[in-house]
Formats: structure tokens, C-alpha cells, sequence
């Protein structure tokens, strides 16, 4: 009699221990949804936004000024690679002259070598440093427009705008574009 109560405890007592297991399981599993669904039900009240910088640059008066600069700086660079181009043409026109000794013909293929050496290294110049005026040029706009993204979050209740296109791989521009507003609000201040 005494081993099949203790057969009767041992199962009573594995049984409570599976149901004591099982309740945990299902009370871990509940827990570990609960804390998956947390972050999702966090995410769905903060707000993103997107401004597309380059869109902020082109339509608002401080980015059309901006890049009037730009186009007078460009102009100036060009202008001073036509008057290269134009020297590196004529020392090239002199060089190959028919009435030349030896000795000047190389001279002046010595010229026409190193001026176009120059000239090819300025054109490589010039285009570096329109890229870094452009890129100054975005910079000093969205650090106008700095001010008013804040407000616009702050007042919108956005967690991130996002000001880089490289960064974002699709914009439902209806719910999230945020450009048009930026620039509308940025033009107003401007006056």
C-alpha cells in the first residue's frame, strides 16, 4: 500500500510540477508577445518625417540666392578655363609652326605640354571645388532650415525627420514629405 501512495504522490506531484511548467511557459510566452507588440504600439504613435534638402534649395528664396552664387561663382571658373583652354590652343598653334628651329620648336613644345599639364590640372580643381560650393551651398540652407524642422517636429509631434535622401529608401509623400511645409515656412520667415 505504501508503494502505490507513493506512485499516487509521485504523480500528483509531476503532474502539478508539469501544469506549474506549462503555466509558465504560457505566462513567459504572453510577456515576451506583450514585449514584441510594445515597441510596434510606441513606433505607431511617433511620427517621421522626410525633407528632401536639394527640393529646399530650389524652391525657396533663400536657396534660389544661394545658388545664383553658385551660378556667378561657376561662371567665374568657367571663364577662367576658357582663357586656359584658349592659351593652351595657342602655345599648341605656335608649337607646331613650320618656321621654327629645333631648338625653339622645343622649347615650345615644352611650353605647350606643361601649360596644358596646368590647364588640365585646373579643370580637376575647378570641379572639386564647384562640388564643395554646392555641397556648402545645401549645408548653409538646411542650417536656415534647422529652426524651422524643429518647430515643425515639436509642434507636429514627429520623433525623426529625415533630411537624407541616401537614408531612405521610400517616402509615402503624402503622409511623411514634410518638404513643401519646410519650404513654405522657411520662405515666411525669410520676409
Amino acid at each position: 500500500m505504501s508503494q502505490s501512495l507513493d506512485k499516487m504522490c509521485s504523480r500528483m506531484y509531476h503532474n502539478h510540477m508539469r501544469h506549474l511548467i506549462f503555466r509558465q511557459h504560457v505566462l513567459a510566452a504572453c510577456v515576451l508577445v506583450g514585449l514584441g507588440l510594445a515597441p510596434g504600439l510606441a513606433h505607431a504613435q511617433q511620427k517621421i518625417g522626410f525633407v528632401n534638402p536639394q527640393r529646399v534649395v530650389n524652391e525657396t528664396r533663400l536657396g534660389q540666392m544661394a545658388k545664383a552664387d553658385l551660378a556667378r561663382y561657376v561662371a567665374e571658373k568657367d571663364r577662367l578655363a576658357k582663357e586656359s583652354a584658349a592659351q593652351v590652343a595657342l602655345l599648341r598653334k605656335e608649337a607646331e609652326g613650320t618656321a621654327l628651329s629645333a631648338t625653339e620648336r622645343t622649347r615650345r613644345e615644352e611650353a605647350y605640354r606643361r601649360k596644358s599639364h596646368l590647364h588640365e590640372t585646373m579643370l580637376q580643381e575647378n570641379a572639386r571645388d564647384i562640388k564643395s560650393e554646392e555641397a556648402k551651398l545645401l549645408q548653409y540652407v538646411m542650417r536656415r532650415a534647422d529652426t524651422v524642422l524643429e518647430d515643425i517636429g515639436k509642434k507636429g509631434g514627429y520623433a525623426i525627420i529625415i533630411t537624407d535622401p541616401a537614408a531612405v529608401g521610400y517616402v509615402d509623400k503624402a503622409t511623411v514629405d514634410l518638404t513643401d511645409r519646410v519650404a513654405r515656412e522657411l520662405d515666411s520667415r525669410g520676409k
